[in-house]
């Protein structure tokens, strides 16, 4: 509360986790980016590319119904937008980051410039 109002300071993605005693599943332990920089034209798309490393490899991540394998969020859908599936679009001349997330929460960011 500020003088009196609500105000909303920062915003987080809500994360899913496996139970350390879960017996068929796992979280991810690192996520892996094969760009760190994309540059498009407006109106052009580019294709997010990542993996995910999980704690154990003999157990699954947790299914769809929780969360998404990967979410997508752009820091300003002004200059480019992302989708469910990590493809970027640009919308006009700037730069912007898009942040990539995991079920369990761990985030890398891409640097994204429109001309």
């Amino acid at each position: 509360m500020v003088n009196g109002k609500k105000k909303i300071i920062a915003k987080t993605i809500t994360a899913h986790l496996a139970g350390t005693k879960s017996v068929k599943y796992t979280n991810p332990k690192a996520l892996k980016l094969t760009k760190s920089t994309y540059s498009i034209k407006v109106g052009k798309t580019a294709k997010i590319k990542a993996k995910v490393t999980l704690k154990n490899s003999k157990k699954k991540l947790l299914p769809k119904s929780h969360a998404a394998k990967l979410r997508y969020k752009s820091s300003n859908t002004k200059i480019a937008t992302v989708n469910k599936n990590g493809t970027i679009k640009g919308k006009k001349k700037g730069t912007c980051y898009i942040y990539v997330y995991t079920v369990n929460g761990l985030m890398k960011k891409v640097k994204v410039t429109v001309k």
